[in-house]
């Protein structure tokens, strides 16, 4: 790419976006109003990406054309990907755990009780780890 068609791409993007500094006070300001949620650290990788390209995009908007559809449409597109992310790993887990119902802690409770396999399964792990248990209380002479 040559000199000119840098200034020429730079200025398309200004007449767009506006001035690139006050853009980069915009967005800058927002991802450090981000960083300062308690959830901020705990999140993966993706989740941090797709809420900072986020931040940049609405700092263009702010600062440039409001009515930019493709700045609307890849906030849409970067929510999406965490999204669709969230949902395979979801459906991953409950995979890993056949027979057991999605629908949280209480949904698996009632399975396990109306359930004669699970029930059973239930009652076989129990059994082991009250006898594991035990024995490891044995083994330290009966304080565990």
């Amino acid at each position: 790419m040559q000199p000119a068609d840098i200034d020429a791409t730079l200025a398309e993007r200004g007449t767009r976006y506006g001035e690139f500094t006050d853009h980069a006070k915009i967005t800058q300001a927002i991802k450090r109003a981000m960083m300062l949620g308690r959830n901020w650290d705990s999140l993966a990788d993706d989740m941090k990406e797709s809420l900072e390209m986020l931040a940049h995009k609405m700092g263009r908007i702010l600062n440039g054309d409001p009515n930019y559809h493709d700045s609307w449409h890849d906030i849409v597109g970067y929510t999406k990907l965490v999204a669709d992310r969230i949902l395979k790993d979801q459906e991953h887990e409950s995979q890993s755990l056949p027979g057991l119902p999605t629908g949280g802690l209480s949904s698996a409770r009632a399975a396990v009780v109306t359930d004669p396999v699970l029930l059973e399964r239930f009652r076989q792990s129990a059994a082991n780890l009250v006898g594991e248990g035990k024995a490891r209380k044995d083994a330290a002479g009966g304080e565990v």
